[in-house]
């Protein structure tokens, strides 16, 4: 879902073209922000290298899910072991999310990152 999410903003970063009216409107694309040329192309590549990190995550969370499967399937829970596991899958989501929001906050001007601060609920890391 986030795979389809992310690619969905490169294809919007690629048109440029959807400019939404509605203030209350959540955004799919940036153009709210009003990004020059420098800018789009380095949200490109910031996009784009997420992607690929949230690749990685997204087999790495499979697999610490196939475990907590397992804990639950056994006659004696180990409730210590399954907090640890999902403390790990948060800790590299908010890693993730934490890598990528700034690299696009170091881009961004002091107007723009007051655009975007609205928005930061779709940039989370599931």
């Amino acid at each position: 879902m986030k795979i389809l999410r992310v690619f969905i903003i490169l294809v919007i970063l690629n048109n440029l073209t959807l400019f939404a009216k509605d203030s209350n409107h959540i955004y799919k694309n940036l153009d709210f922000l009003n990004l020059n040329k420098s800018q789009q192309h380095k949200l490109k590549k910031i996009l784009i290298s997420h992607k690929k990190r949230y690749e990685k995550f997204y087999y790495y969370k499979q697999h610490e899910e196939k475990k907590l499967q397992e804990l639950i399937k056994k006659d004696y829970f180990d409730e210590d072991k399954y907090e640890d596991i999902a403390e790990e899958i948060e800790e590299e989501a908010v890693e993730l999310e934490v890598k990528t929001l700034k690299k696009i906050h170091k881009i961004l001007t002091k107007e723009q990152r007051k655009k975007f601060s609205h928005y930061l609920q779709e940039w989370k890391v599931e």
